[in-house]
């Protein structure tokens, strides 16, 4: 790998050494740097909104936006725990009658049918420290609740979505722009909607 430091220096930039929002950028890095924070806080913001519990922990502490250079272009990528999408879309349930308890013979309500995740053949794995857990934590049996969730699914809450929209064209978005003229880059409003795209 190429060894930027020269180049580095040259713009300002320097990896490492920003712990919080620049309030007046001098340079790309400043712009950059202020883009990752404030792209986390508004994922982990409408995370914490909502999702609640051991899930949204874990998958908040994973969140991390590192900023790599490669000659004179700045990368920045949004990492999160893979299943972020499944609690973000939802999972669509396999359905069919109910075999037990007082609704027995009646058919199960399937929720998120427009995700693009569903369940098939296979229920969620009771995996030690999952969704075993968050069962007995609360007091219900681990099987009634993996049948519930294979059955009807679980429900889209749209915390990536709604982080999206704010990104690329919410104030997260007008205050990159802002950040830039204060920086003295010049940049297009298109050229940054190009900037982010989604996976």
């Amino acid at each position: 790998m190429a060894d930027n430091t020269a180049y580095n220096e040259l713009v300002g930039f320097t990896t490492g050494t920003a712990s919080g929002i620049v309030e007046n950028p001098r340079n790309i890095g400043d712009v950059m740097n202020n883009l990752a924070i404030r792209v986390m806080n508004e994922t982990k913001k409408q995370l914490n909104e909502k999702v609640k519990g051991e899930t949204s922990q874990a998958l908040e502490t994973s969140i991390r936006m590192p900023i790599k250079i490669f000659g004179t272009s700045y990368v920045a990528n949004l990492y999160m725990l893979d299943y972020y999408d499944y609690i973000n879309q939802g999972v669509q349930g396999v359905g069919g009658k109910r075999k037990s308890g007082k609704n027995k013979g009646k058919d199960w309500v399937v929720i998120s049918q427009d995700s693009d995740y569903k369940y098939s053949t296979k229920p969620p794995p009771l995996k030690t420290g999952g969704l075993k857990y968050w069962s007995e934590s609360r007091g219900l049996s681990p099987f009634a609740v993996r049948e519930s969730i294979f059955r009807k699914g679980l429900r889209a809450n749209h915390f990536w979505d709604d982080a999206y929209q704010e990104i690329s064209e919410g104030v997260i978005f007008r205050e990159l722009e802002n950040d830039l003229r204060t920086a003295g880059v010049n940049a297009t409003t298109e050229g940054l909607k190009n900037l982010f795209k989604k996976k």
